[in-house]
């Protein structure tokens, strides 16, 4: 015991400054990744949303019937000349644009032809006469030559990995130009500098991770000279009076208390209140040992106990999905992560079409049965959202982490999903589940009561859909 005080004693003071540095250094890292993606995170955002925004205004103001004309003409025309330099106009009010240009894009190819193309500087005395590569076409590579099909079918596209001949990183936005008959003519696209973004990025970086490392140098001094005052000098006071520990006999042994407990070491902290749980632990040790476990198994029990009133009382009874009152305890959560910065989160609405007739007509057995494998494929297809039995024949699910990016494919699934059991006659009548449903995500200043509101409206106008398909019974 002695020998391992001594070591004790001489190593603490190294190990806390080592552990201490330690912890700030994994503190600082950790603070600096999540800072890090969050900032590229709300960068990348801002940019897409600014991307939005410009094609929309250049998209606005082209002329879909014009586009062969264009692509053959160009310059020789004067609204063209015009449209150009209006574009010209809009990529100055957005310096941080790298490129603009309009294409059509063939996914045959797949090719994209240059119909507009922003890449030199504007003059106010441009060409009268077509010029050459107004109507040149590529052939599509990289990133976009896997979304060219999406993109030629009138469907937005951003890429965030795009990278050109002269090894630039960039971002690039996506906007189809339909005609009033909402057939595709081409696409508005944006270019925004990735290395641009990363440069800002990592300057910031510098700059926090230089905060951080003056403020976490100053705390680390002090909490070093606490450290030395508070847990050091008292060790190094027990550590010599365990020392002069004698053993031999019972009243050697309540000497050693006596002799503790005459150095008066302070219980104002952790050290303190080590000391004093040592020396009553000599004086009672074997009773307390022999309560111990028996103190340890009764605390265990009830707190598995306490644990499984608790999940039952979130728990709906009839579908073991979360009820009511688990969604109610969790709406000020998640609004309060929302308040938090938290954007990627949605809601589906989901209602049991023809509960009333499967209860009514087979039995409220036969219900129970339907509304639980209704809820099953629910479960099954959102596995890593909490889903919510909010009512009789309602349920909610909310959205995050993997679920929430990629729900358009799980909410595409599960309607696929109801309409192929729906339709399918083999089956009992209680067993062919339906629901209707409806998503909405998060926007600007939203409560999860807002989103909420969108996507029972959704879901209400997918359910008065399934009820003029089919009737309101089968």
């Amino acid at each position: 015991m002695k020998n391992i005080l001594k070591q004790f004693r001489k190593s603490l003071s190294y190990q806390i400054s080592i552990l201490s540095i330690l912890s700030y250094l994994v503190i600082a890292i950790v603070i600096g990744v999540v800072v890090y993606t969050r900032f590229e995170s709300r960068m990348i955002n801002d940019y897409t949303r600014m991307a939005e925004g410009l094609t929309t205004l250049m998209a606005d103001a082209y002329d879909t019937a014009r586009t062969d004309e264009f692509i053959e003409k160009n310059f020789q025309l004067q609204e063209y000349r015009d449209l150009v330099k209006y574009y010209h106009t809009l990529k100055d009010n957005y310096p941080d644009v790298y490129y603009m240009y309009i294409y059509r894009f063939d996914s045959d190819e797949p090719l994209a032809t240059v119909v507009i193309d922003l890449d030199e500087e504007y003059s106010d005395t441009p060409p009268q006469e077509s010029v050459d590569w107004i109507g040149e076409t590529y052939e599509v590579d990289g990133p976009f030559a896997s979304e060219v099909t999406k993109i030629s079918q009138g469907k937005e596209a951003v890429f965030h990995t795009v990278h050109t001949q002269d090894n630039e990183y960039l971002l690039s936005y996506v906007r189809p130009i339909t005609d009033a008959d909402g057939n595709y003519s081409c696409s508005a696209c944006v270019d925004f500098s990735m290395d641009y973004l990363h440069k800002q990025d990592i300057n910031f970086m510098i700059q926090l991770m230089g905060i951080l490392l003056v403020i976490m140098i100053v705390i680390l001094y002090f909490n070093l000279q606490r450290i030395s005052k508070q847990i050091t000098s008292p060790l190094d006071l027990i550590s010599s009076c365990i020392d002069s520990f004698v053993y031999e006999t019972e009243t050697d042994r309540f000497n050693n208390i006596h002799r503790l407990e005459e150095l008066n070491i302070s219980a104002d902290n952790e050290i303190g209140l080590l000391f004093n749980s040592f020396v009553a632990n000599m004086k009672e040790s074997l009773y307390y040992m022999s309560n111990y476990n028996k103190a340890k198994d009764e605390i265990v029990d009830k707190e598995k106990e306490i644990e499984e009133i608790s999940q039952m009382t979130y728990v709906d009874g009839l579908t073991h999905a979360k009820n009511k009152a688990a969604y109610l305890k969790a709406v000020p959560e998640l609004d309060a992560e929302i308040r938090a910065g938290l954007t990627e989160v949605g809601v589906i609405m989901a209602d049991v079409n023809n509960l009333k007739y499967v209860n009514d007509t087979f039995g409220h057995d036969a219900g129970d049965e339907y509304l639980n494998g209704s809820c099953k494929v629910l479960c099954n297809i959102f596995k890593h959202s909490p889903v919510f039995r909010t009512g009789g024949d309602e349920f909610l699910i909310i959205l995050q982490g993997q679920d929430y990016d990629d729900r358009n494919e799980l909410l595409e699934e599960a309607k696929n999903s109801f309409i192929k059991s729906f339709n399918d006659e083999s089956l009992d009548p209680w067993k062919r589940y339906s629901a209707s449903l409806g998503m909405d995500i998060y926007k600007s200043e939203d409560t999860i009561g807002d989103i909420v509101k969108r996507a029972d409206k959704k879901m209400y106008d997918n359910k008065m859909n399934f009820k003029k398909q089919y009737g309101s019974y089968r």
